[in-house]
This record gives C-alpha cells, sequence and structure tokens, in this order.
C-alpha cells in the first residue's frame, strides 16, 4: 500500500502553483481601446418629472434667487440643482411633494399679486419682496409658506454643494472642501 508521503513532492508542489498568464506585447497594449467614462446627467438634458414647466421655471428662478453664482462658483442652476431636486422630488414621499407643490403654487401666486408677473420673469428685487418670510425670526411653527421655503433654501443650498461642479470648483479652492458629505467625486 502506497502512502502520500511516499508520492513525488515536486509534482504536487507544481501543481500548487498559480498560472500566470504571459505579458501582453507593447503592440498588444497600443491596441486595447480606452473606454472613456462620464458621468451620466453630462450625457444627455435632463427631462423634468415633478414640475410642470411653468413650475419649473418658477422653481429655477427660486433657486437662482436662494443661491446664486458668484466669484466664480457655481450657483444652483449652473450646478443642475433644479434638475437634480426635480428628479429627486418625483421620487420622494407624498407628504414632501404635497409641501413643494402647495409652496410653489403659493409663490406664484404672491408673484402674481404682489408684482403682476411670473415669479420666473421677477427682478432681484421683486424676488427679494416675495421671499421676505425668510428674513422674518425663526419661530418653531411657521405658516405653510415659510415652512416650505426654509425647506426648499436647505434643499438647494446641498444639492448644488453636492454637486460634481460646485466639489470640482471649491476643491482647487479649499482644500477641506468636500461638498456636505452627500456624494465624493475625485479631485481632477
Amino acid at each position: 500500500m502506497q502512502t502520500l508521503a511516499a508520492l513525488p513532492t515536486a509534482s504536487l508542489l507544481n501543481a500548487q502553483q498559480p498560472v500566470v498568464p504571459p505579458k501582453p506585447s507593447p503592440a498588444a497594449v497600443e491596441e486595447i481601446p480606452v473606454i472613456e467614462a462620464t458621468i451620466p446627467d453630462f450625457a444627455g438634458k435632463t427631462v423634468t418629472k415633478f414640475f410642470s414647466p411653468a413650475q419649473f421655471s418658477c422653481f429655477k428662478r427660486l433657486t437662482d434667487v436662494l443661491y446664486p453664482s458668484m466669484d466664480g462658483v457655481p450657483g444652483a442652476v449652473q450646478a443642475g440643482a433644479p434638475e437634480f431636486l426635480d428628479f429627486l422630488l418625483f421620487e420622494s414621499p407624498a407628504p414632501r411633494q404635497a409641501l413643494y407643490r402647495n409652496g410653489m403654487d403659493e409663490l406664484e401666486h404672491r408673484a402674481q399679486k404682489v408684482l403682476n408677473i411670473s415669479f420666473a420673469s421677477a427682478d432681484q428685487a421683486g424676488a427679494e419682496k416675495i421671499l421676505a418670510p425668510l428674513r422674518e425670526p425663526w419661530t418653531a411653527e411657521p405658516d405653510s409658506f415659510t415652512a416650505f421655503l426654509r425647506v426648499a433654501k436647505q434643499d438647494v443650498i446641498q444639492a448644488t454643494q453636492n454637486s460634481h461642479d460646485w466639489i470640482r470648483i471649491m476643491s482647487k479652492r479649499v482644500r477641506s472642501a468636500g461638498g456636505v458629505g452627500m456624494y465624493w467625486f475625485p479631485i481632477d
């Protein structure tokens, strides 16, 4: 009877060694195609899903007033915050959707009443007049319009500061600028 000790050990050791593929020739390396990756939002135009076209124009103006571009730093519109928030709201729970729909309707109603134009067409002074509730002292239980403006302002800031463009610009200026922690993109 033969035991394992009697088997040739060299053949067992060779069987356990990993097979190393041959290195490709320099010509083969040059033939490997380079596939460029891109962020999906850069590949095509975003289609709004939550807001109607009129509401989206109004919302886009609101985001521009709440977070304008300044000193080469992209604002909400340049960062794509309105489009992102439209997508997010489409997927949000019903109470959050109702807050935004009712808030946008009230925003437009107040612009028509005070300025006689759509909020989307309001100049800076007119927009600031409509957004005056944001400058009032904080209360624990604000009216529904003020509550909407507070939530919208926070969402616009967060969406803007987590955008690829905002992080790319700010990371070149300030070493610790990485958005507010929601997404991370490598520094160019």
